[in-house]
């Protein structure tokens, strides 16, 4: 266990290294990621505002052709209807033909909507366009921004996980599962004792704990006021010898 706590002591140091290059970034990253949200939401909502355009015209090169269609085939219907032999069959014929009147009556209201449709339509791209461009604006700023910011940091960053990741391979499990549960709550989730207190909260530990701390080394012992794991100060891993043998 003594070999655990002190792995644990040095993961907790690699985090909080990396903990600190995290928070020189700032909300950057999760700016970025809202902001290219927000670009793909505005994009698809100016697509479908496109389609109707073309729906629209559409519509418009096709009407006449299909209302005449739609006019001649019921004409043909009509004149069968003098030939059935039996009410089914005209009664089919009947409800075939007025549902072309009901599919001529939506297209002649459409088209006779079509143009102010068709304004209100071209009011909306404009307005989508620029909320789409400005978008796109300020994306380019804050993706640039943390590019810069974190461009400095990529090799340094790729050390301290490539070490984070060799320590937690040799971290027991259920130890590791309880760091990182304590991390949910306590960026620094082990700690050191300094001055007979915990470093995380600062609550007095007694004396007595803190002997069997050193001489019972089998035991992973908690802060009673935080919860974050302990151990004693002879144990804090140096992070630049640990880097250093990275």
């Amino acid at each position: 266990m003594e070999q655990q706590i002190n792995l644990l002591a040095q993961l907790a140091a690699v985090d909080a290294q990396l903990d600190e290059l995290h928070d020189e970034l700032g909300d950057l990253p999760q700016d970025v990621k809202k902001l290219e949200v927000a670009l793909r939401e505005k994009v698809t909502a100016l697509e479908v505002t496109q389609k109707s355009i073309e729906e629209l015209n559409h519509l418009r090169g096709t009407a006449h052709v299909t209302i005449q269609e739609s006019l001649d085939k019921e004409q043909r219907l009509a004149q069968q209807q003098f030939q059935v032999k039996n009410n089914r069959e005209f009664d089919a014929i009947t409800r075939e033909i007025e549902h072309l009147k009901t599919q001529r009556t939506e297209i002649e209201e459409r088209l006779r909507t079509s143009g102010v449709r068709e304004e209100n339509l071209k009011t909306t791209l404009a307005q989508q366009e620029q909320e789409v461009a400005t978008v796109r604006e300020k994306l380019t700023e804050k993706a640039s921004e943390l590019e810069e910011r974190s461009g400095g940091q990529n090799d340094e960053l790729k050390k301290y996980i490539d070490v984070r990741l060799r320590l937690s391979g040799q971290i027991d499990d259920a130890l590791e599962a309880e760091y990182e549960r304590i991390r949910t709550f306590h960026n620094n989730a082990a700690v050191a004792i300094k001055r007979n207190s915990c470093s995380g909260c600062y609550s007095a530990i007694p004396s007595q704990r803190i002997m069997e701390m050193k001489y019972q080394r089998d035991k992973v012992y908690t802060c009673e006021g935080c919860g974050r794991i302990l151990f004693t100060e002879d144990v804090e891993a140096d992070i630049d010898t640990l880097m250093a043998g990275a």
